[in-house]
């Protein structure tokens, strides 16, 4: 029998839980078969990857390419071509910025927000109710563990942006 460090009952109980969070994500939604938006977006050709920047343009409005990489901790190229292949499906549309013509601004296509909008809010309805459960200080304890936890496991790029530290 080989001797084993005892482990750590937080790790293991964030592994757990981790687990449970993933698989939750994957479901894809209430009741039966998959939401409109999922089906939709399959039959353009689209798959779970492009979700994150769907859900980014629902809940923040209208973003340039740089700010959705920043968002989703994405490299710009990456980003560019989420964005690309959800502008070829319509999902997404592409305007220039009046404030700066050189940039391009990105949106949720005029025909899509609705169901993406209902989307996110099924998806996020159980963040929702975790975090309504926890004062100010809980919040932002919870937070900031979960931002060093994603900062660790990708060992690489920016600090993951703490929305309520305000602009930088």
């Amino acid at each position: 029998m080989s001797s084993r460090e005892p482990v750590d009952p937080d790790l293991l109980a964030l592994v757990m839980l981790l687990g449970r969070v993933a698989k939750s994500l994957k479901r894809p939604g209430d009741g039966p078969g998959p939401p409109e938006f999922i089906v939709r977006a399959k039959e353009q050709g689209l798959g779970p990857r492009h979700v994150p920047v769907m859900v980014s343009l629902t809940l923040t409005g209208p973003s340039a390419v740089g700010e959705i990489a920043g968002r989703l901790g994405l490299g710009a190229a990456t980003a560019s071509q989420l964005v690309g292949e959800l502008l070829r499906a319509g999902l997404v549309v592409r305007e220039v910025d009046p404030d700066d013509r050189r940039r391009a601004i990105i949106d949720v296509a005029p025909a899509w927000q609705e169901t993406a909008r209902a989307f996110a809010s099924t998806k996020l309805a159980a963040a929702r109710t975790a975090l309504d459960g926890l004062d100010a200080a809980e919040r932002r304890a919870f937070l900031k563990g979960l931002r060093l936890f994603v900062e660790a496991s990708e060992h690489t790029g920016p600090p993951c942006p703490d929305p309520s530290a305000g602009p930088s």
